[in-house]
């Protein structure tokens, strides 16, 4: 937790959809348990995660920092063999909440831990298609803002 970290609602997070993205007004709304310290994390629906920065700081920084995680999740998508979120949107600062935040495509499944970073396989948690192994280069976007390591 951050000292003067912000708080957002789930009524926040829908009224801010309401406003800025109608097109998912009937979607439902609900927050994503976690333990992450960057972001908060809702679901729209059962295809979709907004990510709200917990941290305050200036408009135009955190516009950039979500544009240029996009352009990353943009590039990576379909590079891999494993599936990856999609950029959907960029909200505005609105209702209740201050920043700009990012919404992508949900993927289902479980979560890696610290305790478990997939145990089902008996190995560590690795990069899957590093450019090595794939012949592929690493993003553009990913090497230049590190964006693949940024913690949610």
């Amino acid at each position: 937790m951050h000292a003067d970290q912000l708080t957002i609602s789930p009524e926040t997070v829908r009224e801010l959809v309401e406003d800025q993205f109608p097109q998912w007004r009937d979607q439902p709304v609900s927050e994503v348990a976690s333990a992450g310290t960057v972001n908060a994390i809702f679901r729209i629906g059962d295809r979709l995660a907004a990510r709200f920065p917990l941290e305050p700081g200036d408009i135009e920084v955190n516009r950039r920092w979500l544009a240029a995680e996009a352009e990353a999740a943009a590039e990576l998508a379909g590079r891999t063999s494993f599936p990856t979120p999609e950029p959907v949107a960029l909200g505005e600062p609105g209702r209740g909440y201050p920043l700009p935040w990012s919404v992508q495509t949900w993927l289902p499944g479980t979560v890696a831990t610290d305790d478990d970073p997939g145990s089902r396989r008996g190995s560590r948690a690795t990069w899957p298609c590093s450019s090595a192994r794939c012949g592929r280069s690493t993003p553009a976007a990913v090497r230049s803002t590190g964006v693949a390591g940024a913690a949610s």
